[in-house]
């Protein structure tokens, strides 16, 4: 089990970006991303993981801070990433980098043509670049499962990951949505978000047996808030 502990209260944008790994690079919570950076590089698995998703048994919207700062982390150790913010219930990855949401992956996958450009935006960490979530009422009325839930979407994971050494998929919580089950067969493997304090033990349990029904690859549980029970 990987921990992260409490977010550091002097914490405070840098060049725009509120991430602790970025912000505060020295810190104990920066050092506990760069070690699950190495988690995700250099896991056991095959195929080797290129593609991962966040999944959320209950923190409490802690979701978005990790899968931005694990693509940070992986961006600062010398890959290319592509962090994809499928969390249209909530989208606020944009906010992270205090980038656009005008257009993303809502309007994309809306639009069904797989040769379409995609609405990345270089996120100002060098190698890291943003897919936004867009708008979900923009979609015609599709719900969010089943756009991600659609070849179209598995079409593009395929192609992020010809374009990237690493692609992050931030997902909502997996207690209050099932979206999360859309992605999580079509990525190489899911980590699961539980908080010290927050996450009740029946709601990680019935999370990591729904990620299992479904076939996810579960590379590991990540618990937040270590030293306290402050967001991360």
């Amino acid at each position: 089990m990987s921990q992260i502990q409490e977010r550091a209260e002097s914490q405070t944008r840098v060049g725009g970006i509120d991430l602790a790994i970025v912000a505060n690079p020295a810190s104990a919570v920066a050092e506990a991303y760069r070690s699950l950076r190495s988690t995700v590089k250099f896991a056991r698995f095959e195929p080797a993981v290129r593609s991962l998703a966040i999944a959320d048994a209950g923190t409490g919207g802690q979701h978005t801070d990790v899968a931005a700062n694990l693509a940070a982390a992986l961006a600062l150790g010398g890959d290319s990433v592509v962090l994809v913010d499928a969390d249209f219930r909530r989208p606020r990855a944009h906010e992270l980098f205090r980038l656009s949401n005008d257009t993303g992956l809502a309007e994309w996958l809306a639009a069904g043509d797989a040769e379409a450009p995609l609405p990345l935006i270089e996120s100002g960490v060098d190698g890291l670049t943003l897919l936004p979530a867009g708008h979900a009422g923009k979609t015609g009325g599709t719900l969010p499962a089943d756009l991600l839930g659609s070849n179209l979407f598995a079409r593009l994971l395929a192609r992020l990951r010809d374009e990237a050494a690493f692609v992050v998929v931030n997902t909502p919580p997996l207690p209050d949505f099932g979206d999360a089950l859309a992605v999580a067969p079509r990525v190489d493997a899911v980590l699961l978000l539980v908080r010290s304090g927050k996450t009740k033990r029946a709601a990680a349990q019935r999370a990591r047996e729904s990620l299992d029904r479904v076939g996810a690859r579960l590379l590991g549980v990540v618990l937040t808030d270590t030293g306290s029970r402050r967001r991360a």
